[in-house]
């Protein structure tokens, strides 16, 4: 009787040690499992808009040879709409260029608003000359721009995605604990300004 006992007291104590075994793994395992899928999100969030800056960057190198194709057809009143969209697309450059961190979707919004609005302005007064409009240079910029202005939405669609889950994981009540302890902020969304929803017409009627 004794000797059974004690086989049921040591059977008890195993069991209570291992239970505390197990629950010390998962209060170690938890942390250390968000703590990877919040770097792992964090690092998707930089690289979609890595791919965000490259699609702008794309369409910012294309406007100096779209400037030169249409400067010698433009009229002299359009010559600061010229001089103007030369200056935002070398303002969006040189912000992308010098871009740490990440870069500021606020600011790079900005940029690109004006440089879509001016955009939209010159190519509908290039519009109105039959000789620019039948070149093929110009008309190789136009199917370029065109397919810019599709990158730059998928590129934005997935920048917002990756934020998304990343802000996600972050108000989970480990990852608050977990992204303190790291010090990760939340990421901004990339939003458009008002009218940007709209592409740039790129393509004549």
């Amino acid at each position: 009787m004794d000797e059974s006992q004690g086989s049921r007291r040591i059977d008890g104590g195993t069991v209570r040690l291992l239970i505390i075994v197990l629950l010390g793994a998962v209060l170690i395992a938890i942390p250390w499992l968000t703590h990877n899928r919040l770097v792992d999100s964090e690092e998707r969030v930089a690289a979609a808009w890595a791919d965000v800056e490259s699609t702008l960057q794309r369409r910012a190198d294309l406007v100096p040879n779209l400037v030169r194709s249409v400067q010698q057809h433009m009229s002299y009143e359009s010559e600061t709409l010229v001089r103007l969209v030369r200056e935002r697309a070398d303002a969006l450059s040189d912000a992308l260029a010098t871009a740490r961190d990440g870069g500021d979707p606020a600011r790079f919004a900005g940029l690109e608003a004006a440089l879509s609005q001016e955009l939209a302005r010159l190519m509908r007064q290039a519009g109105e000359h039959p000789a620019l409009r039948s070149g093929d240079q110009f008309l190789r910029l136009q199917a370029q721009l065109e397919g810019s202005e599709n990158r730059i939405n998928v590129a934005r669609l997935r920048y917002n995605a990756a934020v998304r889950d990343y802000n996600g994981a972050l108000r989970g009540f480990i990852g608050r604990w977990v992204a303190g302890s790291l010090g990760l902020p939340p990421r901004d969304y990339f939003e458009a300004r008002p009218g940007a929803e709209e592409p740039v017409p790129v393509a004549f009627e």
